[in-house]
């Protein structure tokens, strides 16, 4: 591990101990909150494990803290934690309303993906009679689905991260 992952990983796990304790929560309660368990909070806190993703969006949003404040500075510092609890802004209504927008599409493209899900599998049933040309496209739509519900998750992880700035 190089030298600049070291003192993200000492601030991010000094920082999840000390905002924990600064709300008065047991790491069973954080652990709740966060939708983890007591073994995950405590092994992010001794630095055995670091959090994926998703759930440094689920602490930054607790503790309203951004992500980059969670892992890069020393918010035992209280002034430092009071320059990022500040800096830490909600959306204007214009960034709401699009971040809504782009929930909205990503629910309709998802309907939409789902239906066409359904209709190859209908169709699937009948493969045999296909010439040999559609047989090979349907067996490798499954892939193609695949890679769109990844697509999908990705899409809503980042509006979730969006979100997160709240």
């Amino acid at each position: 591990m190089d030298t600049i992952s070291t003192n993200v990983v000492s601030f991010l796990q000094q920082n999840i101990r000390c905002l924990r304790k600064r709300l008065g929560m047991s790491q069973e309660e954080l652990a709740s909150k966060v939708g983890l368990n007591r073994g995950n909070v405590a092994s992010y806190e001794n630095g055995t494990a670091e959090p994926k993703i998703c759930n440094l969006l689920k602490f930054s949003h607790l503790f309203q803290i951004s992500i980059v404040d969670l892992t890069q500075k020393n918010l035992s510092d209280l002034e430092t934690l009071d320059r990022a609890t500040t800096n830490f802004q909600q959306f204007s209504k214009g960034e709401k309303e699009l971040l809504e927008q782009f929930m909205y599409k990503a629910n309709e493209l998802e309907a939409v993906l789902k239906g066409i899900n359904a209709c190859f599998h209908f169709q699937a049933k009948k493969v045999d009679d296909l010439p040999k040309e559609l047989q090979f496209l349907m067996l490798n739509f499954e892939q193609l689905h695949e890679v769109s519900q990844s697509l999908m998750r990705n899409h809503r992880s980042l509006i979730e991260f969006f979100k997160c700035k709240v």
